[in-house]
């Protein structure tokens, strides 16, 4: 069966009308969640035409009275709001979110989806893209390792073009976001270059899944806000171990424009931005600091492309493991194709790590 015969004929319409329903309704709308999840989907509902009063949160969660602008709510306390309000689920993973809150009494749940959050609020892709490039996607998809990460691939694709979640609900194989148990075993020999350091969570997470057994971390990060605190969270840990570089990944040394966002999770380079950020490739950087890598970490909105081109000597001489996100429609056929160009004997592992479209992560393993 050919790559576009599995590709279904079904369209964001239905999605679309019910995110129409909710601009038009009376009742009041909270976003039950506070988390990374919640913000991006406040700012989604915000550019669907949604207004959302509060964030409802469970009084075990609370520890603030705003969350981005919007008073808190505790949700055991909200009994009559629930029973009459649009609550929409700000939870990456949902299903039991939904549960919780019907036994709370709520009536009009909804789980909306962002197929694209580099580019809200537009579809990500759909049948005439994959038309377009079957050819691209057809190769992609033969490269996988396993038939999970084919049928996750599928369904990814499914639910890009369509909005509906229901493709992707049977693939979820809940795990470490990054670091799954399943794919590949950490050892305490580690040297993780992180691409895409934020704040340090993903040097809190590495720190935490390996009891602080590792021989260091490499964390990139170009936004100078986000990089004070990287720095700070490197001097926890010890500088002698944790390195906070204050450069993004490309495949050039470069300055590019780039353009902040409130919570800074959803920083993105672009032609227009108001502010500028050095760049350089990987390649560059791990040879600056004399040090080889044996895992890199991309999450970097759209940029891991560019990122792993600037990378193709520290692939092919260090044979590192490679975790990645699929933040735009080119990526889900022109990343896997760099890689096994890079390494043809790499395993390519695809898998849908909670129940939200962006949620699906590329794993690269060296055999």
């Amino acid at each position: 069966m050919q790559l576009l015969d599995k590709i279904t004929k079904e369209t964001p319409q239905e999605r679309r009308r019910v995110l129409k329903d909710l601009a038009r309704s009376p009742s009041t709308t909270y976003i039950y969640g506070a988390g990374v999840f919640a913000y991006v989907l406040q700012r989604y509902l915000e550019l669907c035409g949604i207004t959302v009063q509060a964030a409802m949160v469970d009084r075990a969660f609370i520890d603030a009275k705003k969350y981005v602008e919007l008073p808190i709510l505790v949700t055991e306390d909200s009994g009559e709001q629930l029973a009459s309000a649009n609550i929409i689920i700000g939870v990456s993973n949902y299903p039991p979110v939904v549960e919780h809150l019907q036994r709370l009494g709520a009536r009009y749940i909804h789980v909306v989806d962002i197929p694209d959050y580099l580019n809200m609020p537009h579809p990500f892709m759909d049948q005439a893209y994959v038309g377009e490039h079957a050819d691209e996607f057809s190769r992609a998809l033969d490269l996988f390792a396993d038939d999970l990460s084919r049928q996750t691939y599928i369904a990814s694709i499914n639910c890009k073009v369509s909005e509906n979640l229901s493709f992707v609900s049977e693939m979820v194989k809940l795990d470490e976001l990054y670091f799954p148990k399943d794919e590949f075993q950490l050892t305490d020999s580690e040297t993780l270059l992180d691409v895409g350091g934020y704040t340090g969570d993903t040097v809190h997470e590495f720190h935490r899944l390996l009891g602080g057994k590792y021989t260091r971390i490499i964390s990139l990060e170009p936004s100078p806000e986000n990089f004070k605190i990287l720095a700070s969270t490197a001097e926890v840990y010890g500088t002698d171990r944790v390195t906070a570089v204050p450069f993004g990944a490309w495949d050039s040394k470069t300055t590019l424009r780039f353009t902040p966002k409130k919570q800074h999770i959803d920083n993105q380079i672009t032609e227009t931005g108001p502010e500028s950020i050095a760049v350089d490739t990987i390649d560059n950087i791990l040879a600056d600091l004399g040090q080889s890598v044996s895992i890199i970490k991309l999450d970097i909105n759209g940029a891991e492309y560019r990122a792993l081109q600037g990378a193709r000597q520290t692939i092919k001489q260090d044979r590192p493991r490679i975790i990645t996100r699929l933040h735009t429609k080119e990526d889900y056929y022109r990343i896997p194709l760099l890689l096994k160009s890079l390494s043809p004997s790499m395993k390519l592992y695809l898998r849908q790590r909670n129940y939200m479209s962006m949620m699906v992560v590329l794993y690269g393993l060296p055999s």
